[in-house]
């Protein structure tokens, strides 16, 4: 984060100077010793340098709670109404892992959902050693009345795929892997696995057809669980209610939120495609340095009307 914010401004004053080798605007002559002119830019760029970094780190680890309030068809389903928590891309690592644990525990407890739903990417590192600092246990105190599930992200493949399930289950946390699961009579939860699958583990994903076939037949509204936001289409395509996605992180920092914007049709946040709706979150943790410029580390309550 240093490094890109700080070739930023060597790339900003580079400009500058460009501009001002043929149109002069800089005031020299305010200082008698040219290197005093030298020192105060470098003073500036690291006042600017501590401010941004600084002003990202406190950003990144301020965990916001935003709600989101959607209605569902009701089609089969018993319920009027359900509140969801949902989150994304924790990253959970020995260096900050415990402490973000601990955070997004507190601030599901106070949530009091009726169902807890991640969009996978939850461990940043080998599972032995999130183990070693006790994350397991820390994730096995998060509940819900219905349950907590969760799907593979890219990073469950990365740190290793056997493992990585262990660690989820050792979590308490319900895999959803190319499968699906009725939640009260209510709700279809449709949880696929990562495209990844086909790089690291050398498998094939499920098509969503294929998962969707049995699901049709229940007449329940339902709710898909896909780590990467790609080919939205097939979620509409296939009657879909709603599709949970995350994995881009808004670009974590700026100016990557503007480039991962031209890389999806939705990069974050809500979105609608026919009768389907999508919400991709910009994640609760961060990959890579703590620090979060241009997007926000977020949990989402979704309050959710079945009508």
């Amino acid at each position: 984060a240093i490094l890109l914010y700080a070739f930023m401004a060597v790339f900003l004053l580079d400009i500058v100077r460009l501009i001002d080798r043929f149109f002069p605007f800089v005031p020299y002559n305010i200082f008698s010793n040219p290197q005093y002119f030298k020192l105060a830019v470098f003073g500036v760029v690291m006042v600017y340098l501590i401010g941004v970094v600084g002003y990202g780190m406190y950003n990144a680890g301020n965990i916001k709670v935003k709600t989101l309030e959607i209605t569902l068809p009701k089609k089969g389903s018993k319920a009027s109404e359900m509140k969801i928590a949902f989150l994304s891309d924790s990253h959970f690592s020995p260096i900050t892992g415990y402490k973000k644990a601990v955070e997004i525990h507190d601030i599901l407890k106070g949530l009091d959902p009726d169902l807890i739903l991640m969009g996978g990417d939850i461990i940043d590192d080998k599972a032995h050693h999130l183990e070693r600092h006790e994350i397991d246990k820390e994730l096995r105190k998060i509940k819900a009345p219905l349950g907590v599930y969760t799907i593979n992200g890219n990073h469950e493949f990365i740190n290793g795929y056997r493992e990585s399930v262990e660690f989820i289950k050792k979590s308490g946390i319900s895999l959803l892997a190319d499968s699906s699961i009725v939640i009260d009579s209510s709700l279809v939860i449709v949880g696929r696995e990562d495209l990844s699958i086909n790089r690291f583990a050398n498998k094939k994903r499920k098509e969503l057809s294929e998962l969707m076939a049995s699901v049709k037949e229940l007449n329940l509204p339902v709710i898909l669980l896909d780590h990467q936001p790609y080919n939205l289409e097939q979620a509409e395509q296939n009657g879909v209610d709603l599709q949970l996605s995350g994995h881009t992180h808004n670009g974590q920092l700026f100016p990557a939120n503007l480039i991962v914007q031209k890389i999806y049709e939705k990069a974050w946040g809500y979105h609608k495609r026919g009768n389907t709706q999508y919400y991709i979150s910009s994640g609760a943790g961060v990959w890579g340095p703590p620090v979060r410029l241009g997007s926000d580390s977020e949990v989402i309550l979704l309050k959710i009307k079945f009508e």
